[in-house]
């Protein structure tokens, strides 16, 4: 039985999702299906990985576990 196709909002949703969990197979082959053909779906998933770049960067400069100040964000 085939899963149903996923929808713009479910690839951002998991998009996202995969930052805080590994996907399954399921879900990781629903993503890219949908991806490789909505081109909408493309430029998020790009900006996302530029914005993800940047959230990573950031962490791996700080030295310590101090909280970051509110002044700072």
């Amino acid at each position: 039985m085939s899963r149903p196709a996923i929808v713009c909002r479910d690839t951002t949703w998991l998009v996202s999702e995969g930052r805080d969990r590994p996907l399954s197979r399921a879900e990781m082959e629903q993503l890219s299906a949908h991806i490789a053909g909505c081109a909408m779906c493309q430029g998020a998933k790009q900006q996302f990985d530029v914005m993800f770049r940047g959230i990573d960067a950031l962490f791996k400069d700080r030295q310590d576990d101090r909280p970051i100040p509110f002044d700072d964000r």
